[in-house]
């Protein structure tokens, strides 16, 4: 791999939805440039170039042509799911460091192809799972270190109507966005619980569409049990059909009897709150803030030349339990590391 100094890198970012926003801000605040954007609508590029006031950057409707004339040094994904594998792929394999978005891949092919360009690239792959950067979230990961979780359960409910799924072709599909509830919004969640427990060993599961039929051919709503070492348990639920958003809760039982629960927002142990901030920044207060803090992170490992630690093996944890879920309907099914 490559050396960069420490010097302003050149950026490119492909997918001008509603997330690239945040990727952009994040990239600047980093004080790196922005060289090119992607978008199969380019006038959708050309409004989120204006909205962060770049005004003098190309914009591409063509992601190989980006890549290859402009040869950025990295490349943010952030285009819809199924993309993801393919896009990640074509940019190691000319060399090019990859910041990719959740999910890193919707199936156990695509999770295979994208290890095996990672391990033959000389670039970086990273993967967006940001709230293991929320301040909360690291503060539950230290506590399970020194006080070992033995019970734990989650929850995700939040609203997404028929407008929302409206909003893009792919939302709501089954060939694009690869699922619904647990591998679009409940994915850091899990990803956060599974980071604490450790990779679970199986899961027995339920998924269903309960609320958007007629409107998504994916789950809305998702029940879970997963098994860890030692026979220990940790519950989770997720669904779109709230009729609001609500902060996620994680909750976790320790060997030493705490009770702990965890939001972004607040902190909580044996029902006395340790820690609580009213302002997450520019995140939405549901989900937390952690963009900023993870590419600045990813940006330094790139410098510095180190393997960055949320890779593609960490990415691919939670995609395996949520294609286990999506397998179980109510058997137990083991979950392969």
């Amino acid at each position: 791999m490559r050396m960069i100094e420490n010097r302003v890198f050149r950026v490119a970012l492909v997918g001008c939805g509603v997330i690239s926003g945040k990727h952009l801000e994040a990239i600047l605040a980093a004080g790196q440039k922005i060289v090119a954007l992607c978008d199969p609508e380019p006038e959708k590029a050309n409004k989120r170039a204006l909205s962060q006031g770049l005004t003098d950057i190309p914009v591409f409707t063509d992601y190989e042509k980006m890549l290859d004339e402009v040869r950025p040094d990295i490349v943010h994904i952030c285009t819809p799911h199924d993309l993801h594998a393919p896009m990640t792929i074509t940019a190691l394999d000319r060399g090019i460091h990859v910041l990719c978005e959740k999910p890193l891949a919707i199936s156990e092919e695509q999770l295979q192809a994208i290890l095996a360009a990672e391990r033959k690239s000389s670039a970086l792959l990273g993967v967006c799972h940001q709230n293991r950067y929320e301040p909360n979230m690291r503060k539950l990961k230290e506590m399970s270190e020194t006080d070992c979780p033995v019970a734990g359960y989650a929850n995700v409910v939040w609203k997404r109507d028929a407008a929302y799924y409206a909003s893009a072709a792919w939302r709501g599909t089954k060939a694009h966005e690869g699922g619904g509830v647990l591998i679009n919004q409940a994915i850091h969640t899990m990803d956060i619980m599974q980071w604490v427990f450790g990779m679970p060993e199986a899961v027995t599961a339920r998924v269903s569409n309960d609320f958007h039929q007629g409107e998504i051919e994916v789950e809305d709503t998702a029940i879970c049990t997963f098994e860890g070492k030692n026979g220990i348990l940790w519950q989770f639920f997720a669904t779109t059909a709230g009729s609001d958003d609500f902060p996620v809760q994680l909750n976790l039982s320790l060997a030493s009897g705490k009770l702990i629960e965890a939001m972004n927002h607040q902190f909580t142990v044996d029902h006395r709150v340790l820690s609580g901030e009213d302002d997450t920044g520019s995140g939405k207060w549901v989900w937390g803030n952690g963009h900023k803090a993870l590419i600045a992170d990813f940006y330094q490992h790139v410098r510095e030349n180190r393997p960055f630690w949320l890779n593609g093996a960490e990415g691919a944890k939670v995609i395996r339990m949520i294609l286990a879920a999506y397998r179980s309907n109510g058997a137990r099914v083991r979950i392969e590391e």
